[in-house]
């Protein structure tokens, strides 16, 4: 058991350490916002799609269509949890603040703080369980998520649920596994060596991302801390034991654990932003929490590893 700490926090640190020279290059200025937005841009239009294409890369059989299956139903049943058990038990009276917890609570960041961590723990095909949690986050928020947000039911909108870079990716490699097509080698040579950037972009704009972030407001705030347990700890705990109770076992475990176990969405904050709704309290929580996680996913990951 022992071993398996070690092992998650090894490859957390790894990832870490990549936040960490962000952060660096963020607090000297080496990094500048503009070119933050172009390496963003980079990572969801390029990096992430070639990620899910090369995870997708699996031939067509009954375990792995039932796996992919099973880790799409489990993401549904998780984010769902997680956002109905904070909307229920949360003692927070004010409606925006409480907007903002409950969808921190249940969406994480399950393409940039996971994908890494289930490569680096599962290989390629960590992705390919992951990315059924990085297509039920973002159908949830832009449907459901926004509207809920806003207090607007006319935000709800499948489109824009599914018109993202993400779902794109998921879309198309989708495409390839069920149709049974397997890339060109020049091609798929091109696909792997973009994908290979997907550990080490994500975690140098998170980085950036806490460099840029004012934490005083949100450490002094005891509801943050509060959201910051349930959402890294307990609800993470909580769905890993529902899992492995109900007989959900290997890397479908682990993986989904991974992406419950991740801090609020990133997408959160940007939609908060945008909706002029909680802005600041949304990107505090995210920084924050994404910070606690330094100590937080090695330890459920690692218990992930040794239930598998």
């Amino acid at each position: 058991m022992l071993e398996n700490f070690l092992m998650v926090g090894q490859q957390a640190l790894i990832l870490f350490i990549l936040m960490g020279i962000g952060y660096c290059f963020g607090k000297s200025k080496l990094l500048a916002p503009e070119a933050v937005t172009g390496i963003t841009n980079l990572v969801l239009y390029l990096v992430v799609p070639c990620s899910l294409i090369s995870a997708f890369q699996l031939d067509l059989t009954a375990e792995t269509l039932h796996d992919f299956l099973l880790s799409m139903l489990l993401a549904f049943v998780i984010v769902l949890a997680c956002f109905f058990i904070p909307f229920f038990l949360l003692p927070e009276k004010d409606p925006i603040r409480k907007r903002i917890f409950c969808l921190a609570m249940a969406l994480t960041n399950c393409n940039f703080m996971a994908f890494p961590l289930q490569t680096a723990l599962i290989g390629p095909t960590g992705i390919f369980y992951g990315s059924a949690y990085a297509t039920v986050c973002p159908l949830l928020f832009w449907t459901g998520g926004v509207a809920y947000l806003t207090g607007d039911a006319n935000s709800f909108s499948w489109r824009k649920a599914l018109c993202n870079p993400g779902i794109a990716g998921i879309a198309l490699g989708l495409f390839f596994f069920f149709s049974g097509i397997n890339l060109p080698p020049v091609l798929m040579t091109v696909v792997d060596d973009i994908s290979a950037m997907n550990i080490p972009l994500p975690m140098l704009l998170i980085g950036y991302q806490l460099s840029q972030a004012n934490l005083h407001h949100v450490v002094a705030d005891r509801m943050s801390w509060v959201c910051a347990l349930l959402r890294l700890v307990l609800l993470p705990l909580g769905a890993l034991m529902v899992m492995y109770l109900v007989g959900v076992r290997g890397s479908v475990l682990i993986a989904t654990t991974v992406a419950a176990a991740c801090p609020a969405g990133t997408l959160v904050a940007m939609m908060a932003e945008k909706c002029n709704k909680g802005a600041r309290l949304a990107a505090e929580l995210v920084s924050f929490q994404t910070l606690l996680s330094v100590i937080t996913m090695p330890l459920v990951v690692g218990l992930a590893e040794t239930l598998a």
